[in-house]
């Protein structure tokens, strides 16, 4: 398949205005998704940030071509009830464009600190793969009869269905246990920003999910970010997401790091990166 774009929208430091912009010209510049995330704080981010599947939905109303998802939901933010209930409310809002991004993440002091519990990863895996059971039923509108280990669930009725016959599913993680979830469940398997030097290892783990890669990218070489930021001229940077492509991506999500960019710096973007990825 022929690789497609994706930008992360990470809803901190941003009015809800500035937010829907860049999506809007997402939409408009060519990219297939937009992405949000799922939290609620940060660390060593003061006043938090917007709820993450509210301003999805939002966006979904404000656009007609774009898919909208998040790099990942939290298992823990959620029931499988609720959150079917709501995929189903979004993507018929959407008619048909939303994508599933699950995965356990989030840090214990998030959920802690907010009110959640913060059970230890191997719980969290596995209460993972039983919401995937339930949430299944729930997206495609059928009955739920279901008593396991974390969730009981009697719903002899059903209800809506999703507009899509199945919502595309993307587990992100790299730990052993979530990537043989993703192998199993997923459609896509996704790669954050810090991981993607590991890309050749990680790779060949994930069976016959399509891979996505999250990309936080500079225009130019700066000295006040991570090593794992793409800087540099747009022949430099498609020479490294060509690489990647290469080895088997087939969706990049780009988080463009200049905040001052904006509109900018995304149509730089698709114009002197995204089409050498893509060969066109």
């Amino acid at each position: 398949m022929t690789p497609t774009f994706g930008l992360y929208l990470p809803q901190v430091r941003r009015s809800f205005a500035q937010l829907a912009t860049l999506a809007e010209a997402a939409e408009d510049l060519g990219f297939e998704a937009v992405w949000f995330m799922d939290h609620l704080a940060l660390p060593g981010v003061p006043g938090g940030a917007l709820e993450g599947w509210t301003v999805a939905t939002a966006i979904a109303a404000r656009t007609s071509a774009v898919r909208v998802g998040h790099l990942v939901l939290c298992e823990s933010f959620r029931n499988p009830v609720l959150l079917g209930r709501m995929a189903v409310t979004l993507d018929q809002i959407s008619g048909g464009r939303l994508n599933l991004g699950l995965g356990w993440g989030s840090s214990p002091s998030e959920l802690t600190g907010l009110g959640f519990t913060a059970d230890p990863p191997r719980v969290r895996r596995a209460r993972l793969a039983e919401l995937l059971d339930v949430l299944g039923l729930v997206v495609g509108g059928r009955p739920v009869d279901h008593a396991g280990e974390f969730f009981t669930v009697r719903d002899p009725q059903g209800g809506p269905a999703a507009v899509q016959s199945r919502i595309p599913l993307t587990i992100g993680g790299v730990g052993e246990g979530t990537m043989a979830l993703a192998r199993e469940r997923a459609d896509w398997w996704n790669c954050w920003a810090p991981d993607t030097a590991r890309l050749g290892e990680l790779i060949p783990r994930t069976g016959t999910a399509r891979v996505s890669a999250n990309y936080e990218i500079a225009f130019s070489h700066r000295a006040d970010v991570p090593d794992f930021v793409l800087t540099g001229p747009p022949r430099e940077l498609a020479r490294r997401l060509c690489a990647d492509r290469d080895l088997g991506v087939r969706h990049f999500v780009v988080q463009m790091v200049d905040p001052a960019g904006g509109v900018r710096d995304l149509r730089r973007f698709m114009k002197e990166v995204a089409p050498a990825v893509t060969g066109g």
